[in-house]
């Protein structure tokens, strides 16, 4: 499947040739670095490529589905024609259902490595958590995300109206401009995290289509580890030191390219 987006969904961030590792993950809104730009320092010598959905739900399109975003990363991937040997397809949190669905595309043209870190699967109450904390960003947080069962399209825009609404409230109360350039980056990239954590929560199909990639998971909560759509025995678990909610810490980085260091180095 080929899929066109306005902005590039996959960005190198080192060089390398073979082995390649593609990093699902969010920018947050501040200055610390994303686990694909540590993992890209903590393992010399390997390709490392960070899988931005926000960058494209943040253009013209307000909504893309869960598999066209996977197609997109699975074709910029490939068009480089390069023999990639064998690929690692990292995902954090509630990044981890697009890294799955990546792996499952490339699967069988490569030899792909999932590895889940702390993965989460999003549904209404993630969606409707995350606009309530972007919403109260503004000022009290007391209108209710709109029904998420509507076209996406229109979903994603009633929320994206909602939260100008409130933008512009905050902008008069301290006489600037509700267009002012700190109010629309935030609103912009606001709408776009939760565009994907809908499309997220409306993909049906997450781990149908693993097909030969191997699944680890990497959790603080092995216990309560699921991948929707696979058996217990169907992907391997490696317990983690109690992690901060949805946050990468230098420590975690380290232990995430520890993990593949020896899935690319078994016998180091």
């Amino acid at each position: 499947m080929t899929y066109t987006v306005d902005e590039q969904i996959l960005r190198r961030l080192s060089p390398g040739d073979s082995d390649p590792i593609l990093v699902a993950d969010f920018q947050a809104m501040s200055m610390s670095p994303r686990l694909s730009e540590m993992l890209s320092e903590q393992i010399p010598g390997q390709a490392v490529f960070q899988i931005d959905p926000i960058s494209v739900l943040s253009g013209k399109r307000l909504y893309a589905s869960l598999p066209e975003l996977a197609a997109a990363c699975a074709d910029e991937f490939l068009s480089t024609g390069r023999d990639h040997g064998r690929v690692l397809v990292v995902g954090h949190c509630s990044a981890s259902p697009l890294a799955l669905r990546v792996a499952g595309l490339l699967a069988p043209t490569c030899s792909v490595t999932a590895v889940l870190v702390n993965p989460t699967w999003p549904v209404d109450e993630h969606v409707t958590a995350k606009f309530t904390e972007f919403l109260g960003k503004f000022g009290p947080a007391d209108r209710p995300a709109p029904p998420l069962d509507g076209d996406p399209d229109q979903v994603v825009s009633a929320m994206d109206r909602i939260l100008r609404d409130e933008v512009t409230a905050l902008a008069a109360r301290r006489g600037v401009s509700g267009t002012a350039g700190v109010f629309e980056d935030l609103t912009v990239w606001y709408r776009a995290w939760l565009s994907f954590l809908l499309a997220g929560r409306n993909d049906t199909g997450i781990g149908q289509d693993v097909g030969q990639a191997t699944v680890t998971v990497l959790s603080d909560s092995p216990a309560l580890v699921e991948v929707p759509g696979l058996s217990k025995a169907a992907f391997q678990i490696q317990q983690l030191p109690p992690q901060p909610v949805g946050t990468v810490t230098p420590e975690l980085a380290d232990l995430v390219a520890r993990h593949i260091t020896a899935i690319l180095q078994p016998s180091a």
